[in-house]
């Protein structure tokens, strides 16, 4: 099992409100701590795209300055960011495309087929100095323009994907419109291109299918998922979309269900209050609206 945080990159890119460097390095502090396989821990973006993660080399300069055994990614858009990451020991390397055309065009300006030569051209930076890649397909399930995403499109990307040197491949519900049934619909195709030990499921919770995605996926053989502590983030081209399903209950489900060993609860409750309390976001998980209440894991102290 892979558990990915993706708190500060997915999660605090979509936030309005700028959150310091200080807090910043706090959380991540406090995330290691949590026992997730792995942190994406930042953006090395133009800051004119976005602001909120316009401090990602201060921030790895600070982090890796400490001794850590925590695995750490960073998503990258193009070339340029892909060299600024590798001048830190990050040895994830994330980078995008759309399973939808109109998705992909506004989000970075360019077709699929310019994106995945983007990719080709980060993967081979990123190889080349040793880097894992991971390549986020966005809009599997449903684009805020095109609506439901054509089983002959999807299938036309993964042959493309196919032919790239990545590590892992996450399958993206970007506006938490899927259901089970169709997650596992979607990786039953995929398999034909993409092992499912490359799958990853990046889950919103929009509609609160998230957790029972998560089981289909299970089912379905996937063993590494997405999270952000407290389900922050959201996609800034859907209205209404909410943010990440929950790492606190994704730990909190495979914890009950003996798919997870031991479980941190402590440092997790203090990230979700450090969050809550100090950063001021506004949190969306099962655990955080217990603690909100003053309650602990059974709403009891």
């Amino acid at each position: 099992m892979i558990l990915t945080d993706v708190t500060l990159r997915d999660g605090l890119q979509a936030e309005t409100k700028l959150v310091s460097l200080e807090h910043k390095l706090k959380v991540l502090e406090l995330l290691s701590l949590c026992q997730f396989d792995r942190l994406e821990i930042t953006s090395f973006v133009n800051p004119k795209w976005i602001p909120q993660l316009s401090d990602s080399e201060k921030l790895c300069e600070s982090w890796f300055k400490k001794k850590t055994n925590q695995e750490t990614m960073a998503f990258v858009p193009n070339e340029k960011g892909c060299q600024r990451l590798i001048q830190f020991p990050i040895p994830w390397v994330s980078c995008f495309v759309a399973a939808s055309s109109t998705f992909n065009k506004k989000n970075v300006n360019a077709t699929i087929d310019e994106t995945l030569k983007e990719v080709e051209a980060i993967v081979k930076i990123a190889k080349g100095a040793q880097r894992k890649v991971r390549l986020y397909v966005s809009t599997v399930w449903g684009c805020p323009y095109e609506g439901e995403i054509a089983n002959l499109k999807l299938e036309a990307l993964f042959k493309k994907i196919v032919q790239l040197d990545l590590n892992e491949v996450a399958l993206s519900d970007t506006l938490g419109v899927a259901t089970p049934q169709k997650v596992k619909s979607v990786l039953k195709m995929s398999a034909s291109y993409i092992p499912v030990e490359k799958i990853a499921l990046h889950l919103h919770n929009t509609y609160g299918f998230a957790l029972a995605n998560i089981q289909a996926g299970y089912e379905e053989g996937v063993r590494s998922f997405d999270g952000s502590m407290g389900g922050i983030g959201g996609c800034p081209y859907a209205k209404g979309a909410s943010g990440n399903v929950a790492s606190d209950d994704i730990k909190n489900l495979f914890f009950h269900e003996k798919k997870l060993g031991l479980f941190a609860k402590q440092p997790v409750e203090e990230a979700l209050i450090f969050l809550s309390k100090q950063v001021g976001l506004s949190l969306n998980s099962s655990l955080a609206k217990i603690l909100e209440k003053g309650g602990s894991w059974y709403g009891i102290q």
